[in-house]
C-alpha cells in the first residue's frame, strides 16, 4: 500500500525513483507574480480612466479635456401676462397664474385638423384615397359622439358616404359601406329621409358579383337598416330598391330583409293597416311565383308569418282584390300539401346567396344505419316474395315502417317499385289490401313525393298501377281506385303530378279515359293560377286529341267540361268562333 496519495504518481525524470513525492514538493520554490499584475493593473486603470473622461474621444496629449456638465433638463421660467402688465404694473405671482383654469384644447384628427364634419366632408373630397378613409372614419366616430352635428348636416354626409360607396377602389368603398351601416345604427329615425337612397346603393352593392367582400360589407350594413331604422319606411325602401331587379342575388336579398322586417314590424300591425297590407300582399305574391328559389322561399315564409294571425283571412279580403286573395290562398294551400319544412321542392341553403363564396354545398347522401337498411330489406323480400300471405304481410310492415321511418322508404327506390308493384298484383286480396295500404300511408308519403327525387321518378308507375283498376270487374277495385286517385290529386304537389297524369291519360282505353279525364281536369284547375305555362304545354295536347277524335261518349264528354268550355267560350271568343268550336266539341 502507499503511504498517502503521491506515492501512486510516476516517477519524474531526473528524480532517483527512491525519492518520495512529499521531499521533492518541499524543496520547490514558489513563483512570486505580484510585481507583474501591479504594473498592468496600473496600466489598465489610467487606460479606463482617460476613456471614462473623455468619452471615447482619440487621446493626444493637444486634447482640450472637458467641461463638466449636467444631464438634467435645463429649467425654464413661467411668466404670465395680464392686463395689469400693460399698464406698467408688476405681473401677478407665480401661484396665482397657475391657479387660471385653461379651456380644453379642440378635438383633433388623427393628421391634424378639428374634429367635425365640415373637416370630414373637405378630407372626403380629396383625390388621396387615404383623406378618403380618414374622413369617412371621423364621420363614422362623429356619429356616435356627436350625433347632433352630423344631423345637422344629414344629407349632405349621406351624399359623400353613397358617393364614395361607388368608389372604384375597394379599399374606400368597403370604409364607406360600414359606414353607412354605423350611420343608421347611430341616427336610427333620423335617416328616414334619405332611406330611399341608401337602400338603393345598397342593395345594389349587396348584388355584386365581382368582389365578394363588397357584397357582405353592403349586407351586414342592410342588416343594420332592417335592425335600426323605422321599420315601415324599411320596408317601402327596400321593395321599391330591390324588387324589380333582373339580379337574382338581389331580389333574394330583398325578399330575405321583407321577410325580416315583417317579423320585425308584427303581423297584427301590418293587417291593421289596409294601406300597408294592400302594397305588400302583391309583392309577397310575386315572390312566391320567381324563378329563383331563393326567393320563393323568402315569399312563401313571409305569408305563413302572416297567416299564423286569427284576423289574416278577414283582413285580407278588405284589403286586396279577389284575385290576389285567390292566389295567397293557392299559394297558402301549396304550401300545406308541401309542408313547412319543406317550402320548396327546389330550395337550396340560402347561406349561399350573399355569402363570400356564393357557392352552393350539394347535399350528401348519408347512408342509413345498419339495422334499418335490413329493415327494408326484409320489407322489400316479403313484398317480391312468391306467396301471396307472405307479400300480405310485407304490406303490413310496410305501413308500420311508413310512420316511423318515412324518409328511410322515401330513400330506397326498389322498395318504393316493390310497394307499387302491390297495387295491380295479380291476387286481388294483395291488390286491394295494396290499395288500403297506399290510402293509409299516403298523407305521410304525400309530402316526400312532391319533394324526394327518388319518389318523383315513380310517379308514373304509380298513377299507371292506380288506373288499372278503373276498369276492373270488381267494384271494390274499381271505387278503390278511384278514391286513391282524387286523394293523389288532393295531396301531392300538383306541378309534380301533372306529367304522371298527363302520361297515364294518353294511354288510357276506352273505359278509363272518363274518369282519367276528370282527374286530369281537376288537377290543371289546381295547377293553373301557378303554373300557366306548364299548364299549356303538358294539359292542352291532350285535349286536342281528344276534341279532335271526336267525343262520342257522354261520359268523355262531361269529364271534359262541355259546358264550362262554351261558357268560358261565350266571354273571349267572338260568335264565329264560338260556333266553330261549338260543332267540334258537339
Amino acid at each position: 500500500m502507499y503511504s498517502s496519495q503521491y506515492d501512486r504518481l510516476p516517477p519524474i525524470r531526473g528524480l532517483k525513483t527512491s525519492t518520495s513525492w512529499n521531499s521533492w514538493l518541499d524543496k520547490r520554490t514558489p513563483l512570486d507574480w505580484t510585481p507583474q499584475m501591479t504594473q498592468v493593473t496600473a496600466s489598465y486603470g489610467s487606460l479606463a480612466k482617460k476613456s471614462t473622461s473623455h468619452h471615447s474621444l482619440p487621446i493626444t496629449n493637444s486634447h482640450a479635456t472637458l467641461k463638466s456638465t449636467k444631464s438634467g433638463p435645463a429649467r425654464k421660467s413661467l411668466s404670465v401676462k395680464s392686463s395689469a402688465a400693460s399698464q406698467g404694473k408688476a405681473a401677478p405671482a407665480k401661484s396665482s397664474a397657475l391657479s387660471r383654469v385653461q379651456p380644453a384644447p379642440a378635438r383633433v384628427g388623427q393628421n391634424g385638423g378639428p374634429m367635425t364634419v365640415q373637416n370630414a366632408l373637405k378630407k372626403i373630397e380629396s383625390e388621396e384615397w387615404t383623406q378618403k378613409v380618414e374622413g369617412i372614419n371621423m364621420i363614422s366616430e362623429l356619429s356616435s359622439t356627436n350625433p347632433k352635428e352630423v344631423g345637422d348636416h344629414m344629407h349632405e354626409v349621406v351624399l359623400a358616404i353613397l358617393e364614395e360607396c361607388k368608389n372604384l377602389r375597394s379599399s374606400v368603398s368597403r370604409v364607406a359601406l360600414v359606414c353607412a351601416g354605423t350611420l343608421t345604427q347611430n341616427m336610427r329615425s333620423k335617416m328616414d329621409v334619405e332611406l330611399d337612397k341608401l337602400c338603393s346603393i345598397l342593395i345594389n352593392r349587396a348584388g355584386d358579383v365581382s368582389n365578394a367582400f363588397i357584397r357582405e360589407d353592403a349586407s351586414e350594413a342592410l342588416d343594420k337598416v332592417v335592425k335600426y331604422a323605422s321599420a315601415g319606411k324599411a320596408l317601402h325602401s327596400i321593395i321599391a330598391a330591390g324588387s324589380k331587379s333582373k339580379n337574382n342575388t338581389i331580389r333574394a336579398a330583398c325578399a330575405g330583409f321583407v321577410c325580416s322586417l315583417v317579423t320585425r314590424l308584427g303581423t297584427s300591425t301590418i293587417l291593421s293597416s289596409q294601406e300597408q297590407l294592400a302594397k305588400l300582399i302583391p309583392q309577397l305574391i310575386a315572390f312566391t311565383k320567381d324563378p329563383n328559389p331563393h326567393v320563393r322561399t323568402h315569399g312563401k315564409q313571409t305569408l305563413v308569418n302572416l297567416s299564423q294571425d286569427a284576423s289574416f283571412d278577414r283582413q285580407l279580403k278588405k284589403s286586396v282584390s279577389d284575385a290576389e286573395y285567390r292566389a295567397v290562398k293557392c299559394a297558402l294551400d301549396d304550401i300545406d300539401k308541401k309542408g313547412l319544412n319543406s317550402l320548396d321542392s327546389t330550395t337550396v341553403s340560402l347561406s349561399g346567396s350573399l355569402s363570400r363564396t356564393g357557392s352552393v354545398r350539394k347535399a350528401v347522401m348519408r347512408k342509413l344505419p345498419d339495422n334499418v337498411q335490413l329493415d327494408l330489406d326484409e320489407i322489400r323480400a316479403d313484398l317480391t316474395a312468391a306467396g301471396w300471405e307472405r307479400r300480405l304481410g310485407g304490406l303490413k310492415r310496410f305501413e308500420e315502417m311508413c310512420g316511423t321511418a318515412s324518409k328511410a322508404i322515401a330513400s330506397d327506390t326498389k322498395l318504393t317499385e316493390a310497394f307499387i308493384g302491390r297495387l295491380n298484383d295479380i291476387n286481388s286480396k294483395v291488390s286491394l289490401e295494396g290499395l288500403d295500404t297506399y290510402l293509409v300511408t299516403l298523407p305521410v308519403l304525400s309530402k316526400l313525393y312532391s319533394t324526394e327525387a327518388h319518389l318523383k321518378a315513380v310517379l308514373n308507375q304509380l298513377i299507371l298501377a292506380l288506373m288499372s283498376h278503373l276498369s276492373s270487374k270488381s267494384d271494390d277495385h274499381r271505387s278503390t281506385a278511384q278514391k286513391c286517385l282524387n286523394e293523389t290529386i288532393k295531396q301531392v304537389d300538383p306541378a309534380s303530378l301533372s306529367p304522371a297524369v298527363a302520361a297515364a291519360t294518353r294511354k288510357a282505353n276506352v273505359k278509363q279515359k272518363p274518369f282519367m279525364l276528370s282527374v286530369f281536369n281537376k288537377l290543371n284547375v289546381l295547377l293553373y293560377p301557378s303554373k300557366p305555362k306548364q299548364v299549356e304545354v303538358v294539359a292542352l295536347p291532350i285535349l286536342w286529341d281528344c276534341v279532335k277524335s271526336g267525343l262520342s261518349d257522354s261520359d268523355i264528354k262531361k269529364a271534359m267540361g262541355e259546358r264550362a268550355v262554351l261558357d268560358q267560350a261565350s266571354m273571349e271568343l267572338d260568335p264565329a268562333r264560338r260556333k266553330q268550336l261549338e260543332s267540334l266539341i258537339r
